[in-house]
């Protein structure tokens, strides 16, 4: 790729990127250009549809979104690792206004499969080793994200497993949660 093409690129996904965190997905490609200081066309040549520049935009986050999760991995204490990405991902939220409203759009992503794949691992390490609730899912878990955005320690709080207390699973008749 030419110089300018590549500088016009980079110009055009941190223009979309904040315009769609900022906006949401209804940000027009108009104001996409605008702010990146490129015409109309320059945005229509590398993204034939306002879908595929969204699909740019939420695959770089996703990518952002993997690095933290595989870093939670990687830490030795089962609880840093859960917790920092829950706040990584909390925080892309809070950040993020198009992470909100394309939720289901990042499940047809290529980068999804290997990020649900890690916060499960996260999540069952965690429950493993006693210090988060084992009365949740992952699924439930990723459910919390979006509202942990404004909350995370109140939510993670939540979420810590205690010593000798184990969490009461709905589907056994336990209606009451501590």
């Amino acid at each position: 790729m030419r110089a300018d093409a590549q500088r016009n690129l980079d110009l055009v996904l941190g223009a979309a990127q904040e315009c769609f965190a900022e906006g949401g997905v209804d940000v027009s490609v108009d104001e996409v250009a605008r702010r990146a200081g490129v015409g109309h066309g320059t945005v229509f040549r590398r993204f034939p549809t306002k879908e595929a520049l969204l699909d740019a935009v939420l695959s770089k986050e996703l990518d952002r979104m993997l690095v933290f999760a595989q870093a939670g991995l990687a830490e030795a204490d089962p609880w840093e690792g859960f917790a920092a990405f829950f706040r990584a991902a909390a925080e892309s939220y809070a950040q993020n206004r198009a992470l909100h409203e394309a939720k289901e759009r990042c499940h047809e992503l290529p980068q999804m499969p290997a990020i649900e794949h890690a916060a499960r691992e996260l999540v069952r390490r965690a429950q493993k080793a006693g210090v988060l609730r084992e009365d949740l899912t992952p699924d439930d878990i990723g459910e919390l994200v979006p509202v942990a955005s404004r909350y995370p320690d109140v939510i993670l709080d939540g979420l810590r497993g205690q010593p000798g207390v184990r969490g009461l699973r709905p589907e056994a008749g336990a209606g009451v949660r501590r």
